[in-house]
């Protein structure tokens, strides 16, 4: 499984749509910092990338926001993509550990 992370937003920066072309089935993306508006949902303002978020989930690529990251942008759980899961930096350290490869986007 290879970790990627984007601390980049996805409405100023094409960090996440770079990352979503490279993602792959099992491999993990964690939005870290203002990557975290990425997995803002269509009543907060849906980005161009809901869409391949959605068919990557469905093909078994798992998505995560760091809470505390949504938390210090006044972002909660109901706010996001019905893909992502959120993470505290216990979970960050896990997907880490899990990892065989971190892919950073920026």
């Amino acid at each position: 499984m290879l970790l990627h992370t984007v601390n980049k937003s996805a409405f100023d920066n094409s960090a996440l749509g770079d990352c979503l072309r490279i993602a792959a089935p099992n491999d993990a993306v964690l939005l870290i910092e203002n990557g975290v508006y990425g997995a803002l949902n269509s009543s907060q303002g849906e980005t161009d990338y809901s869409q391949s978020i959605k068919q990557l989930s469905a093909n078994g690529t798992r998505f995560y926001v760091l809470k505390a990251d949504c938390e210090a942008r006044g972002i909660g759980d109901s706010a996001l993509l019905p893909a992502f899961q959120t993470t505290d930096d216990a979970g960050f350290v896990a997907l880490a550990a899990e990892a065989s490869a971190i892919q950073s986007w920026y």
